[in-house]
This record gives structure tokens, sequence and C-alpha cells, in this order.
């Protein structure tokens, strides 16, 4: 089994990244995410791949099918993570865990969720992504306003699924409800500080330490409307401020990179000056766990040990 320790630093493991729309572009000849993504020394270990709605017709089991082909074509450099066993596994590739961004499901109960699962490799799954949905409202809209009544009934049989829970985009009145009614920890998977950047995506203070209490994650997006410029000194005073407010445990990366231009934190060599400003500002295991053992110890307490889950 792999450590901690034995993990050169650069490894990492990613909570957000929109890979189906970033590898496309990448097939297509487009600079935005490039083949450093997929192969080299510094390749992600894991993923959490986003599906979104981009367009009103949007269907997650036709997305889910496409993310299929996506790790078919691609399997010299991609693979379906499912197991505690798949995570370990001594396999260079980078892991993926295909991720819904606030799609309508065909159905919330404990067999739909799990057939989502096993039939149609969905990992994980957020209640909103931009604007309201059956189950909720997203950070855009009135921040006051509860989890819709599926809503509710979406978190309680999630309890029971493998299937993990993103709080990223949840309005502040979601996100607290969601801590309440959902025992498991919680991801947020592409966030940062609002008591830094004053923007509806970010979690305010008090919204950091209530998640840390609930053994959240938190991974730190790099986009430049996020951090101010996207600059490896903005994003340091995010790791500083998760790491301060949610614990050292809960803070990790979530960098949207895919098809979002973002600015000096665009690609893995910048990632990596990151990490080393990390570690000289609050030393080395705070780096590694940012980099990689908090996501890491988070899947591994997560993912099913074997595939006898449902």
């Amino acid at each position: 089994m792999p450590t901690h320790t034995a993990l050169q630093k650069t490894r990492f493991i990613d909570l957000h990244q929109d890979m189906l729309s970033g590898v496309a572009q990448l097939d297509g000849g487009f600079p935005m995410y490039g083949s450093n993504y997929l192969t080299g020394s510094s390749h992600a270990a894991a993923v959490w791949s986003s599906l979104f709605p981009h367009t009103p017709g949007s269907c997650l089991i036709s997305q889910l099918a496409a993310h299929d082909e996506l790790l078919g074509s691609h399997s010299s450099s991609l693979r379906l993570v499912t197991t505690v066993a798949d995570l370990d596994a001594d396999d260079p590739r980078t892991g993926v865990l295909p991720h819904s961004e606030g799609f309508h499901l065909p159905a919330i109960g404990p067999d739909a969720l799990n057939s989502l699962w096993a039939e149609h490799s969905l990992r994980s799954l957020a209640l909103t992504w931009n604007y309201e949905t059956d189950y909720g409202f997203s950070c855009y809209d009135d921040g006051a306003a509860p989890l819709k009544p599926t809503g509710r009934q979406l978190v309680r049989a999630l309890e029971e699924s493998p299937l993990l829970l993103d709080l990223a985009h949840l309005n502040d009145a979601g996100f607290y409800e969601v801590l309440d009614l959902y025992g498991p920890p919680v991801l947020v998977t592409h966030t940062f500080c609002k008591g830094i950047t004053d923007h509806p995506r970010g979690l305010a203070d008090e919204q950091l330490r209530t998640l840390g209490d609930h053994g959240g994650l938190v991974g730190l997006a790099f986009d430049p409307d996020f951090l101010g410029q996207g600059l490896i000194d903005e994003a340091l005073r995010h790791v500083d401020r998760i790491a301060t407010l949610a614990g050292e445990d809960a803070v990790s990366i979530g960098s949207d990179w895919g098809v979002v231009p973002m600015g000096e934190l665009g690609d893995h060599a910048a990632l990596a000056g990151l990490l080393d400003a990390v570690g000289t500002s609050y030393g080395p295991d705070l780096a590694e766990k940012f980099a990689f053992a908090n996501a890491y110890d988070f899947l591994r307490a997560q993912l099913p040990l074997d595939r006898g889950f449902a």
C-alpha cells in the first residue's frame, strides 16, 4: 500500500477538472488543456472529472456515456476509480471519478443512485451548478432559500449510497441544511475564501469552520475571478485561510482546469511552484496534505472497499 511519505511532492489529487470538455479541446488542437494534464511525471494521481449541464437539454446519462467513451479512447492515461483497491493500485494512469455538477437525475431513490454508480460510472454529484435545480438553489440565487423537498430526499438517499456529495455552487441556506441532514463527510470540490475574494462562489469563514467540524474537504480553485488574478501568491493566502479555519486536514486542490482561462496557475509546472511555496511558508507536511494526502485519505475512507457495495 502506498504511503504519503513514499510519494513525491509533485504527486497530487485534483477535486475538480472539466476533463471531458478539456480533452475534447485538446484533441481538437486547442491549448487550454495541454497534453501534460494526461501524461508526464506530474499528471494527477486522481481527478474528479466534472460534467455540467451547459445547455438546457443536457442529459446526465448521455454525458456519462460520452465520458465512458473518453475513458476508453484514452485508456493509456486514464482509468475509472471504483474502490479503495483501485485507488491503491500500482497503476501510473490518472484515476478518474466522474462527477455530476447540478444535473437533473433520472430518480433519487437508493436503487437509482446505486444504478448511476454501477451502470453509468457516476462517482459524485452536486445539487446545483450555476442555476436553480429541482433540488436547491445556487450561490447566485437567494442565499436564504432552503433546500427543496426533493433535495432533502436526495440528500437522505445519498447517505446510503456510494456516491459522494459535493456542496460547490450551493447557496448558504442549502449548505447548512445539508450539513444538518447528512452524516458523512462532504466535499466542496472547487471554491475559495470569500473573506479574501468577495465572490458568490466562495465560502465564508463560518462555512469553512463548520465544514471542518463536519470532516469536510475543500478544493481550492485557481480561477482568476476567484483568486484575484490567478497568482501563486494569491492562492497561498487561500490555502492558509482554509487550513486555519477548516483545519489542515481539510485543504486540497480543486483546480477547475479544463476550459476556463487561467492565470499564473494554468498548468502543472505552476502547481509545482505553488506546492513549493506552501512547503516553504507552512512546512512540507501541509504541502503534502494539500497536494495529495487529504484527498487520498478522504477517498480511502469514503470509497467502497470492494465491488460488493450494493
